[in-house]
């Protein structure tokens, strides 16, 4: 059928894994663990998807400082629809969260992503993205 619109559901992986998966112990220095669960989630939103490079750029960008939708696409050069399609997949996982819930909010890293950002670091050295 030529001219088709397929539209893809935007999943969450909190529907297929149990939350309690992405918690950590953390060790006596106060850093956490790396939780190769966390990294196979990671890799699979990252290096899994056609859309993974640009949701590592967005993740790596936001890291230092929180940022809107807009300013996100600005820096990153995406179409705006683009960004706000990865950060709605980043946020029902629980990899970004909203500042405030209001139009225009800034997205910043969620509390285990923040923690595992040398993870994400790592999956993006061996795919090449920066």
């Amino acid at each position: 059928m030529i001219g088709a619109l397929v539209i893809f559901p935007v999943f969450s992986i909190m529907q297929i894994i149990p939350k309690s998966i992405f918690s950590f112990s953390g060790t006596e220095n106060g850093q956490s663990e790396e939780n190769p669960r966390f990294k196979m989630i990671l890799w699979m939103f990252v290096a899994g998807t056609r859309g993974g490079a640009n949701r590592a750029r967005i993740l790596n960008l936001i890291k230092e400082t929180p940022m809107n939708a807009h300013k996100i696409a600005k820096s990153l050069d995406l179409d705006h629809k683009t960004v706000a399609h990865h950060l709605k997949i980043l946020t029902k996982n629980d990899l970004v969260e909203k500042a405030e819930k209001t139009y225009g909010a800034e997205y910043q890293l969620s509390g285990i992503m923040s923690k595992n950002q040398n993870v994400l670091e790592e999956i993006m050295n061996k795919i090449g993205t920066k």
